[in-house]
């Protein structure tokens, strides 16, 4: 309980530093949600320069602005993997997944981390979920044999 109190203080501090400046603005023009497209935007192109970390500040200034933004939960998720913060990647993958618990590319990425965790039935689990695969196994075979008949 300690820690989790520590952990949300944490975190209420983190916030209010990196946005505390954007916040007086973003009221002043309306509304923050107008700027968190923005903010996705400019996330989505640091994250194609390679940025990951501008990529994780522009994401998570998207997630500030608009608390119910999935797409920029799970693109925030990406960069966590990226940069092999696994348990970070988990947690915004799960907020994008309980914003639309049909969001396949969040799903996916999801069962990857499960994946890299060889936590192998949560991967089905969640792969599974994302592909509508009915079958016992995850891994399918390639039925094509590559060949031309050439009769």
């Amino acid at each position: 309980m300690k820690y989790k109190v520590k952990k949300f203080l944490f975190i209420i501090v983190t916030l209010l530093l990196a946005f505390g400046v954007n916040a007086d603005y973003c009221f002043a023009r309306g509304g923050m949600e107008e700027h968190a497209a923005e903010y996705f935007q400019e996330g989505l192109e640091a994250h194609r320069t390679g940025d990951i970390e501008a990529a994780i500040t522009l994401y998570t200034k998207a997630i500030y602005a608009k608390p119910d933004y999935a797409q920029a939960h799970n693109n925030l998720g990406t960069a966590y993997a990226q940069k092999h913060d696994y348990a970070k990647a988990e947690q915004e993958y799960r907020y994008a997944i309980e914003l639309d618990s049909q969001y396949s590319l969040a799903l996916r990425n999801l069962a990857l981390i499960y994946a890299e965790r060889q936590d192998y039935e949560k991967f089905y689990e969640y792969w599974k979920r994302a592909t509508g695969l009915n079958v016992q196994s995850p891994f399918l075979i390639d039925e094509e044999s590559g060949w031309e008949d050439e009769d």
